[in-house]
């Protein structure tokens, strides 16, 4: 392997484990997301056409949104002891490619944002625990102990959450596509 190549994977797996980076936050959109995308812009523009319609969908979603926040709150104050901030920080984002929605037009995106303690939570690591290619490396320098374990707050309320999402979607349109690839806070 060349040198260049390693400093290359070197830069693109210190840039993986950043919250903040360009991949994670795009503008004002939630880090993790799930993607509505269209097969064709045309069947969009029909569809949109139908303001009832649209209305009814873009309920439906807020409504799943909503839904999904609350549990995923519930499991915040369940499965973590101190919870200072992270479900207040919690939100729910829907777009409209990438832009806030406006009337007549599909949410396209919906995501979810809150404080890095949340994600250092998720994984287990933080002051003393990092993450390097997918796993969890003791760093911390007085003892050896593991004190710090993964809580799996998100992923799991998400993942149950999936299929509800996509009878919203089926109904409104069988043509849409659910992109679950950013949702998930990856290992």
């Amino acid at each position: 392997m060349g040198v260049m190549k390693r400093i290359i994977e070197q830069n693109q797996n210190s840039n993986r484990s950043r919250w903040r980076d360009k991949s994670n936050v795009l503008g004002n959109r939630g880090p993790l997301d799930i993607t509505i995308e269209n097969v064709s812009y045309t069947d969009q523009y029909q569809r949109e056409q139908d303001k009832e319609a649209v209305a009814t969908f873009n309920a439906k979603l807020m409504g799943w949104g909503y839904k999904v926040r609350q549990q995923l709150v519930a499991s915040i104050r369940t499965r973590i002891e101190t919870d200072r901030i992270l479900s207040n920080s919690l939100k729910v984002h829907y777009r409209h490619w990438g832009k806030p929605v406006k009337a007549g037009q599909e949410i396209t995106s919906i995501g979810f944002s809150f404080v890095e303690e949340g994600l250092y939570v998720h994984l287990g690591v933080g002051v003393g625990y990092n993450m390097q290619n997918g796993t969890r490396v003791l760093t911390k320098k007085s003892d050896k102990v593991w004190r710090r374990f993964p809580i799996g707050w998100f992923n799991p309320i998400v993942e149950q959450n999936i299929p509800d999402l996509e009878r919203i979607v089926t109904d409104y349109c069988g043509k849409l596509i659910i992109n679950t690839t950013r949702i998930y806070i990856n290992r």
